[in-house]
């Protein structure tokens, strides 16, 4: 190591000062000092050589790589080195930093430094700290020349943290690249990100309803650049009375047709109804019909000492279930729907879709299970979930969360594990109740 001289030791003085110009000579010089704060002093510099910058890179002080990861001249050789440096603090800052870096290059230093770029990139999106990967998304959401690989690896990320950012603010993504992350993570984060895109296009507004998934879909209908296809949106009605979130977006949704807003208008509340008729874009005729929905609500409050009758029980709702169904269906052929996924949905709010996904997979019709959450049976309840494989401890929030089942009769498994009935009694109770729902569907003919 060099020893100190007056030369050096005024040189060192100055560092700090950047009116101070530091020649390669004297940085050169000072890359081996002992004192790690004369490194980090030069690694602060925007004035030094691309050669200086590169060898701090491999400082073994954590805070002088940090320095140059945040360089803004930092050569993109010295990413390389730091894109595979051992700290994760040094991966993060250089992740908050490089898509910074395309924008400020020319076309011709696009081209030249494009392979070295792309293999900085690439190192960056598979690194194992989730931080990293989330500096690098918020880095580069919004860059229209982004690499597609490198902002499909990101969307595609298994961190909603990370996959969000680049699914709402990304101009690279396609309509297909979306729908392919709809089809492969149906997760509520990553359709809600989606949801909220600019000019979100009809085919990924149908393949979000698809899904079911409720926040997913009340931010599709907020977002009033989101194009959504009438049949799609008489699909949202269809389950809409299950989900008192969706009505006000519905209500305010643009381009509403006649037939849509009145069947709007048969499940929200007055004030939701009075909106409606104060639409714009509705014709006279339409408006009428609206305030006599409005008179008719308020006949029927008086009739009923004033009472009104806003919440029915949804979740059992006939047409809810409808669209349930078919959207268990579509879940079901692309195989996802597991016992997993339904406790994850129940664990937020018990919907028709968590009725029929359960009824699915336990092999029987959405009319017995109904059967049994009317009845609050814990009996039936626990056959239902050991016909659908849930474990007997899950049944038990089954039994609490879509059996309705009171916390004072619910059955625990019995000790040491295991459903605590036979097989023969939990087939019958199957049994039982499939009878039930058929006979309520074709009533006995009176002699």
């Amino acid at each position: 190591m060099a020893a100190s001289t007056p030369a050096k030791d005024r040189l060192i003085r100055l560092l700090g000062l950047p009116d101070h110009k530091v020649s390669y000579e004297q940085a050169r010089d000072l890359l081996d000092h002992a004192d790690s704060n004369v490194r980090l002093a030069l690694a602060l510099r925007t004035d030094l050589e691309p050669e200086i910058l590169f060898f701090l890179a491999r400082d073994p002080d954590v805070e002088v790589r940090r320095a140059i990861a945040a360089n803004e001249n930092l050569p993109i050789k010295a990413s390389m080195v730091l894109a595979s440096d051992s700290d994760g603090e040094v991966r993060h800052d250089l992740a908050s930093r490089i898509g910074r870096i395309m924008p400020g290059l020319n076309a011709d230093q696009q081209t030249q430094a494009w392979r070295s770029v792309h293999q900085v990139l690439a190192l960056l999106v598979r690194d194992q700290l989730p931080r990293v990967r989330r500096a690098l998304a918020d880095a580069m959401k919004s860059l229209p020349d982004a690499p597609h690989d490198i902002i499909l690896a990101l969307a595609m990320d298994p961190e909603a943290s990370v996959a969000a950012p680049v699914l709402e603010f990304s101009p690279v993504l396609t309509d297909e690249d979306l729908e392919a992350v709809i089809q492969a993570s149906p997760m509520t984060a990553q359709l809600s990100a989606i949801s909220r895109r600019i000019n979100v296009g009809e085919e990924v507004s149908q393949a979000i309803v698809g899904t079911g998934n409720v926040d997913g879909i009340t931010a599709l209908l907020k977002n009033q650049s989101a194009q959504i296809r009438e049949e799609t949106l008489d699909a949202i009605i269809d389950a809409a009375p299950g989900h008192q979130g969706w009505h006000e977006p519905l209500v305010h949704r643009r381009s509403l047709s006649t037939k849509a807003a009145l069947r709007i208008a048969e499940f929200v509340a007055e004030s939701l109804v009075h909106a409606l008729a104060k639409r714009a874009d509705l014709d006279e005729e339409t408006t009428s019909a609206l305030g006599e929905i409005v008179r008719e609500r308020l006949r029927r409050r008086d009739e009923q000492g004033g009472l009104a009758q806003e919440n029915p029980d949804t979740v059992l709702d006939p047409r809810a279930l409808a669209i349930a169904q078919r959207q268990t269906e579509s879940l079901a052929r692309a195989g996802k729907l597991s016992t997993g996924g339904i406790l994850r949905m129940a664990a937020t709010e018990v919907t028709p879709l968590v009725v029929a996904a359960i009824a699915r997979i336990a092999d029987i019709s959405v009319g017995a299970l109904v059967e049994v959450i009317r009845a609050a049976s814990a009996k039936g309840m626990l056959a239902v979930a050991w016909s659908a494989d849930f474990t007997a401890e899950e049944a038990v929030q089954l039994q609490l969360k879509v059996g309705r089942v009171p916390p004072d009769a619910v059955i625990h498994p019995r000790a040491g594990g295991g459903f605590d009935a036979t097989e023969d009694e939990l087939v019958w109770q199957i049994d039982m109740y499939t009878d039930l729902a058929k006979s309520r569907q074709n009533p006995p003919v009176k002699t």
